[in-house]
């Protein structure tokens, strides 16, 4: 993989907290100071990391300039909803592993495409999944699986891509419901977030919009040991739409 791959995954620095930490939307896991930071969306995470690990409040940290856009709509106890902008990305499928569909991302954005443009690195990787079977279950089986990277802000019309299987798409313009953890991303641990919450947006009388599909949005150096900040995201119905 190439230098400028390592480096996107550097951008954000590591967390300082030693170790993943437990149900960390769940109520009587934190202080309720800690509990409120958290469910501001730990992408969140990637504004905790902007301020470079200082201990700042997320309503004071603006989103990463070349971060998908979005405005919080709504903070639960568990999750955040959030009311996506329009944005371009690079998405490429992939199937056995992450880096396979990384260094294909990696070759648009070094410059991959017709115009040999070269974009910025941005955070998060969002990884895109649909259940082959229609099932709630989270594991790798049965996934079609695809990865994107954002363009970044102020990208219009951008070239079409010179890489066996990139292509370039529009993305947001949606509303998307957040739950955030920290650590490795297994497949068992982003089953049982993804779970918590489906089962949270309907209690609150939210519907999921494709129950088979769900997103994984990873900050921080993507090759380390140390526990990084992730996300489960799940377009949700907006309200009075059948």
């Amino acid at each position: 993989m190439s230098a400028s791959a390592t480096t996107l995954f550097r951008t954000a620095p590591a967390t300082s907290r030693r170790g993943p930490r437990p149900g960390p939307f769940q109520r009587g896991a934190h202080t309720p100071r800690q509990t409120g930071r958290a469910s501001r969306g730990r992408a969140a995470g990637a504004r905790a990391a902007a301020a470079e690990g200082k201990d700042t409040d997320a309503d004071a940290v603006a989103p990463p300039s070349n971060s998908p856009p979005y405005q919080v709509a709504a903070r639960k106890d568990t999750y955040e909803l959030r009311i996506y902008g329009a944005y371009y990305v690079a998405t490429a499928p992939y199937e056995k592993n992450r880096e396979q569909g990384l260094t294909s991302l990696m070759g648009y954005i070094e410059g991959g495409n017709e115009d040999a443009t070269t974009f910025p690195a941005t955070q998060p990787l969002i990884m895109r999944y649909v259940d082959q079977g229609g099932g709630e279950g989270g594991g790798p089986a049965g996934l079609s699986k695809s990865m994107e990277l954002s363009l970044g802000a102020g990208v219009s019309d951008p070239p079409a891509a010179t890489v066996p299987g990139v292509s370039v798409a529009a993305a947001g313009g949606e509303l998307l419901a957040a739950v955030g953890f920290e650590g490795i991303a297994t497949p068992e641990l982003a089953g049982q977030y993804r779970r918590l919450l489906t089962t949270a947006l309907a209690a609150d009388g939210l519907e999921v919009e494709d129950p088979s599909a769900f997103r994984l949005a990873t900050y921080g150096q993507l090759y380390t040991l140390k526990p990084r900040l992730n996300e489960i995201l799940l377009k949700v119905k907006l309200p009075g739409t059948k």
